[in-house]
């Protein structure tokens, strides 16, 4: 009769032991998804902040690809490889170089960025002349398809898609990026990956500028061997064409006489300006349309784009 009351009296401590436990466990839980919630917060504010100092950082570097048109441009009017715009900026400690020797509190901030002339590369507008698909510019771009393995039938198709876009007719949808070409159909969209090094889409009709265009773009424009084309980026390399006489020139006496020059010209109103920062891990990049009028220029559009576009490797 004695043993039972203290049997009793265990089980109770027993009880007691086993609420306390599921207490302290409860209460662990609770603390750990607070903890994690507040580390969370923490993480999503310093990324914020990374961002737009990435933002800003960016836009400064845009500012500067303008000055640096706009000198170019003050100094000649002909666009060429062979001028300060086109250095690219290797990747560099931007702390570093805004502390001048001094304790910077940007810590480990790294900036890179190149400006590429978008007219070195087929502009797809060229393609419709008063609402209508211009045959030169179509043949043009079916010469470059078929030297790049694709059916030269995309070319008429995009073509028709560029002029009902650019009239509005139908239900069409308008195109001002490439990706925008992607809903036209399956066989378009798999063909871009493959065009999108040499195409680009501009507001306006623009040439193919000889000085910074590819040999392949250079072939497929002038509907000349690709041996003629190699021939003219080795002879800008020592010197950029000043104008088509330059051109005819370098290409030599076995050029053919009705080479049609209306898509090449030397010079170029559309650039494009890419940025990369890298804050400690975290890495923002943007691309940024630049138009060039006279000695001023205006930034058409921004759109952040992967960091490894701002490698200049990336374009090779």
């Amino acid at each position: 009769m004695r043993r039972l009351p203290r049997a009793r009296r265990g089980a109770q401590r027993g009880a007691a032991l086993i609420t306390a436990l599921l207490l302290a466990a409860l209460s662990a839980v609770m603390v750990s998804g607070m903890l994690w919630r507040e580390w969370g917060a923490i993480q999503r504010e310093q990324a914020a902040r990374e961002s737009e100092q990435a933002r800003w950082l960016l836009r400064g570097a845009v500012d500067w690809a303008r000055l640096i048109l706009n000198e170019a441009a003050r100094n000649s009017s002909v666009v060429a490889l062979d001028q300060p715009w086109a250095v690219p900026l290797a990747e560099a400690d931007l702390g570093q170089f805004l502390a001048a020797g001094q304790a910077s509190s940007l810590g480990q901030v790294w900036l890179e960025g190149r400006i590429e002339d978008a007219q070195s590369r087929f502009n797809l507008t060229d393609l419709v002349q008063y609402g209508k698909p211009w045959p030169s510019a179509v043949e043009a771009l079916q010469r470059l398809c078929s030297e790049l393995g694709l059916n030269p039938a995309l070319a008429t198709r995009i073509a028709q898609a560029m002029a009902q876009a650019q009239t509005g007719s139908g239900d069409a949808l308008p195109i001002r990026e490439l990706p925008d070409l992607a809903r036209l159909s399956p066989d378009i969209a798999a063909a871009l990956p493959r065009l999108a090094p040499y195409v680009t889409v501009l507001p306006t009709n623009t040439p193919l500028n000889a000085n910074t265009a590819s040999a392949p773009l250079l072939a497929a424009m002038l509907d000349i061997s690709q041996e003629q084309a190699a021939r003219l980026v080795a002879t800008r390399a020592r010197g950029h064409f000043a104008d088509y006489n330059a051109i005819r020139a370098a290409l030599g006496s076995d050029a053919a006489p009705g080479i049609n020059y209306a898509l090449v010209g030397v010079s170029s109103s559309y650039f494009d300006a890419i940025a990369r920062v890298r804050i400690g891990d975290f890495e923002y990049a943007e691309r940024a349309l630049i138009q060039r009028v006279g000695t001023l220029s205006m930034v058409l559009r921004m759109q952040r784009v992967a960091p490894w576009l701002a490698d200049p490797q990336s374009r090779q």
